[in-house]
């Protein structure tokens, strides 16, 4: 992969990262204890079409209430 695909990538990853985070702060800031990167972009073995998981432990009851109603998004 190029270096500017891969930089715009890792880019657009640390806004969506950011994003949850901010939003995990806001609503659930008791509710989550961690969120980590997990699979090719944490070995660092990603190309342009990997996707990004994310990986949210709870830390609540609640939070784990909220986390069974989630879906993942297909491909």
């Amino acid at each position: 992969m190029e270096d500017l695909k891969r930089q715009q990538l890792l880019e657009k990853n640390e806004n969506i990262i950011r994003m949850v985070i901010e939003r995990a702060q806001r609503d659930f800031s008791e509710d989550i204890a961690i969120i980590g990167v997990t699979d090719s972009f944490r070995t660092g073995d990603y190309h342009e079409k990997s996707d990004l998981d994310l990986i949210i432990i709870n830390n609540t009851d609640r939070g784990h209430t909220r986390s069974c109603g989630a879906t993942t998004a297909t491909r």
